[in-house]
Parts: C-alpha cells; structure tokens; sequence
C-alpha cells in the first residue's frame, strides 16, 4: 500500500492477494522508525531493525500533514492515518479490547469462526459480534466475512474522539473520514484493466467504509468469480460484508447488472463497482479517476 498527498488528494493502494500476519502488536510511528508493542506487557520498544514484507511495502507511504502509524497484531495488519501526532496509547486498548471480545465469543461459539451461512443474533452477544451477526444476515454472508470491518468501525469509534480526520486500511479494507477528497487504487489481476483501476471519494460524503472482494484471487473464500467487487457503505462493516456477497453473486459479465440492481436498493450502500473480465459495472457517489 502507498498513499502519496496530491493536491487535496491521499492515494490509498490496496492489494488483495497479501495475508495479513499474527504477532505482538507492533506500531509504525509518522518517523521512519518501528517500534514494537508487546501483547502481555504494552511497553513500546525499539524494534528499528524490524522488517517484514508490510512495512517494506509501506515505507514510501508519504501523507503530507498526516500522522501513520503500522499496526500488527494478531489477524490484522493496519495503516492508521490521522491529524492528530501521537494517538498510539488510544489504539491500543480498544483494538485489544475488540480482539478479546471476538476470540472469547468464538471459543464457546466454533461455529461462528467458519460460517459461510447468516448467524442470527442473540439478545446476550457482544456488541461487535450482534452487529456481525445483523449484517451476516441482511447480506447472506456469515459473519467473520465482516469481521476487518467491525475491527475498523471499533477503532474509528474510539479513535474519533481524539482526531477529526482519520483513515484506517485493514488488509485492504478501508474506513475513511476526511474533510478532502480521497481517491483509492484498486488492485486485481485483470489484464484488460491493467490490474488497476482507481475511483474518488468526496470527502463531504465521508465517513464511509470501503471494502472490496474477488472470486479469482486472494485469500478469502468466495462464491463467485468476480475479478474485482468494491462496495462503498455508510460503515465499514456493511462495507465488508457487502462486497463478500457482491462477488459471490457475480459468476459472469451478464450478473454484474442485476448484481448492481440489487445492491443499490440498500439503504446504507452509497456505491458499488463489480469488474468480470472485460465488464465494468458501477452506481453510486464515486467517480473513476
């Protein structure tokens, strides 16, 4: 991922096909320095000669007038960028706290971890895991296909109280609140578009998420065979969970309409772009760039 400051713009590139990795949670300051947060004993050390294949990828990460810091802990690798210099203390608790309450939910719940079926809700779930559980349901996904989504609207819940501008790639999974415009880099393995396409954002219709899926590449499980399905919701867990069943339900160029059709009748999608080889369809509050 690399964000570059053009004008009024922050350029977010996001690859699909890379894993996120699990480790001690480990931050990357706005100096080109690393640091490493240890999961039982939160002290930051120095961890300057730290490498791996995240941070080599983000260290052209440039965001003039922004403040990044590398995130690695457990499922997730996350690029926080906001206005504020030092919000480190203010990650680290609710990102373990969102954490723990998945991991103790899925050890008396297994079956919540690997559902490609809806879970509905109960009255006594946690918070995260009820409004997984909600969104699960009105998309026909099973609720883990939300989950780096309800990671970055806990963290964004949290962190907007001490910042006004804030960006947060999850794997490729974005949330976004900014008062500019934002164009986002897409990445897919579609040689008629050169593997790359990008949209923009009005900032004026952020905060919003945007999350992506593919049926040809990546890690993820998917139903379909969409090259590229990238949905812009007013959350980013709706997000998330939307394009996991927007691309399940593209096999081929002729579901793309009706795919779109369908999704835009969703109160909290505002846009959607489903790419299937040489097919290129799209709705909503963005514009290709």
């Amino acid at each position: 991922m690399e964000m570059s400051e053009k004008g009024s713009k922050e350029i977010l590139n996001r690859k699909f096909d890379v894993k996120n990795s699990a480790g001690n949670i480990k931050f990357k300051t706005a100096e080109p320095e690393y640091c490493r947060i240890n999961e039982e004993s939160p002290r930051i050390a120095d961890c300057s000669s730290f490498e791996n294949k995240f941070q080599a990828y983000r260290k052209a990460v440039t965001v003039q007038g922004y403040f990044k810091w590398l995130v690695n802990y457990r499922h997730s690798d996350i690029l926080i960028s906001c206005d504020k210099e030092d919000i480190t203390d203010k990650i680290r608790s609710p990102l373990k706290e969102v954490y723990s309450e998945l991991d103790n939910f899925i050890k008396q719940n297994p079956v919540f971890l690997k559902s490609l079926s809806p879970i509905a809700p109960e009255s006594f779930y946690p918070e995260t895991i009820s409004k997984m559980c909600r969104i699960s349901v009105k998309f026909n996904v099973g609720p883990m296909a939300a989950v780096a989504g309800a990671v970055n609207d806990f963290l964004a819940k949290n962190l907007l109280k001490h910042c006004s501008s804030l960006i947060i790639e999850n794997g490729g999974d974005l949330f976004v609140k900014s008062a500019r415009d934002v164009t986002v880099n897409l990445y897919l393995k579609n040689s008629y578009f050169k593997n790359s396409i990008s949209i923009k954002v009005k900032g004026e219709y952020t905060p919003c998420g945007i999350c992506s899926s593919s049926g040809t590449f990546g890690h993820s499980y998917s139903m379909g065979r969409c090259d590229l399905a990238t949905v812009i919701a007013s959350s980013s867990l709706a997000a998330d969970a939307a394009a996991t069943s927007a691309a399940n339900s593209v096999k081929n160029q002729d579901d793309i309409q009706p795919a779109i059709d369908y999704f835009r009748a969703f109160d909290d999608i505002s846009g959607i772009l489903l790419i299937k080889d040489k097919k290129i369809g799209m709705w909503g509050r963005f514009q290709l760039v």
